[in-house]
């Protein structure tokens, strides 16, 4: 009798094991993922980082710009695994191709932060099931937040997600209470060339938010809620603000230096320019728990030099990169 009852715990045990069919909402209805997935192609823009935060490598993913040879940064090679016999994941470059994505087999589609189109979406569905951005969302208005979630949501990883997301928020929880003084302070991001100021929307400006800095009430208007607005030359008041950031994205900040107008700015005539580098630009650009953390690491000593009251602190970086007082 013992051991027809341990016969029938086996057979009975991968049953109790398997996993439930999950239903995801997006802005286009409801996907089903019916297990665990094992093949998995990312289409977003930043989601590898996201993936990889829960210990999953896919099988394909897009590269935005920059990185290594393989589309890498710094915060994300250590974290890739070799998948299904590649090296490191196959990177996909440029528009999406859906027959190169249909011949990789894939059982899961992730598109979440990607400019995927509806007719992409239902072509693609008849390959896999695809996650395109959430409900209420537009193309690139998914947070690292909510993608996650989803991740983990689609993968049977909930409780990792919700480790990698209450571990991130309480690294930010912890800068932002340590740093009082910067509680209602005014900052603003700027890509030099245009100049081009991010909005309420940016993940740049979502992430100087949550360590406690809001934008001023001019670049919150000329904004409209929106990710950024491009700035007239002789138009300053949006830049006026308690810290100036300005983005070298690969092409240093020379416009910044030839602004006829960026000796009258507040921030320049205290001190408190602050220059990201390229990589530190990428990393606050990505927005993702593994740049998120590799972006604190060099960001807050930044801050806390263009804030500690004293217009004559050096900011590292700042006049290196040409911008002089």
């Amino acid at each position: 009798m013992r051991r027809v009852l341990q016969i029938l715990l086996v057979m009975v045990w991968p049953i109790a094991l398997a996993a439930e069919p999950v239903r995801i909402d997006h802005v286009w209805g409801s996907t089903t993922v019916p297990e665990p997935p094992k093949r998995i192609v990312s289409l977003s823009f930043t989601g590898l980082d996201n993936w990889l935060s829960l210990g999953l490598s896919p099988i394909a993913y897009r590269v935005w710009y920059g990185g290594d040879a393989a589309g890498l940064w710094p915060w994300a090679q250590p974290l890739l695994q070799p998948v299904a016999g590649l090296d490191n994941g196959l990177a996909l470059r440029g528009e999406i191709d859906l027959e190169q994505i249909a011949r990789l087999k894939p059982d899961l589609i992730e598109a979440m932060y990607s400019g995927i189109s509806y007719a992409q979406y239902t072509a693609l569905s008849r390959v896999a099931p695809v996650l395109p951005p959430p409900p209420e969302t537009s193309d690139f208005g998914a947070s690292w937040q909510q993608m996650i979630a989803t991740f983990g949501a689609a993968t049977g990883k909930t409780a990792q997600a919700v480790k990698v997301t209450k571990d991130t928020q309480n690294r930010l929880n912890a800068i932002r209470n340590a740093h009082p003084q910067w509680q209602g302070k005014t900052a603003v991001v700027v890509w030099p060339d245009g100049p081009l100021i991010y909005g309420p929307q940016d993940a740049r400006v979502r992430l100087l938010h949550s360590l406690g800095f809001v934008l001023p009430p001019a670049a919150k208007r000329f904004a409209r809620g929106g990710f950024y607005f491009a700035l007239d030359r002789e138009l300053t008041e949006p830049l006026d603000a308690d810290v100036l950031i300005w983005l070298d994205l690969g092409g240093g900040v020379g416009a910044a230096a030839r602004h006829p107008l960026r000796q009258t700015m507040r921030a320049v005539r205290e001190g408190r320019e602050i220059v990201t580098d390229p990589t530190l630009s990428a990393a606050l650009s990505y927005a993702t728990p593994p740049s998120i953390n590799y972006a604190l690491d060099r960001l807050v000593p930044l801050l806390e030099q263009a804030l500690d009251g004293d217009p004559t602190t050096a900011v590292d970086g700042s006049a290196e990169a040409g911008l002089s007082r």
